[in-house]
């Protein structure tokens, strides 16, 4: 593996860390698991919780894994699914537009565009995937 191909697995290992260590904690606490993905979407209960929260793991991992190990359409794939992903979860959990000014608002603000940023970033690296 020549030096850039080496740089640029740990850049991209960097990117998908808190996906992989994410979708690793929720499968050895899938309970915890289940109420942080009950907090973010309220409406989804009961039966339907559970499903949810697996793919929310097949996809944290799996769209890392995807990336990380894979080229081409599926690297590109497992990129964008976590874009969106993160892009949906983050006008879920960081909704600093809904909380009063102070300490908890600044904190929700800087995270959301944070995660804004997380998102370009995946998506640039899913489409450096798809060049020839």
């Amino acid at each position: 593996m020549s030096g850039v191909a080496s740089w640029r697995r740990l850049a991209l290992l960097a990117l998908l860390l808190p996906y992989l260590i994410s979708g690793v904690l929720k499968l050895l606490d899938f309970a915890g698991a289940q109420a942080e993905v009950g907090g973010l979407v309220s409406w989804v209960g009961g039966a339907a919780l559970a499903p949810l929260t697996v793919a929310v793991i097949v996809l944290q991992l799996g769209g890392s894994v995807l990336l990380l190990l894979r080229g081409g359409r599926l690297a590109a794939l497992g990129g964008a699914a976590l874009a969106a992903f993160t892009l949906a979860a983050t006008f879920l959990a960081h909704t600093w537009w809904q909380l009063p000014p102070g300490p908890e608002r600044a904190h929700a603000f800087n995270g959301f565009w944070e995660h804004i940023a997380l998102v370009g970033a995946l998506l640039f690296a899913a489409l450096a995937e798809l060049r020839p």
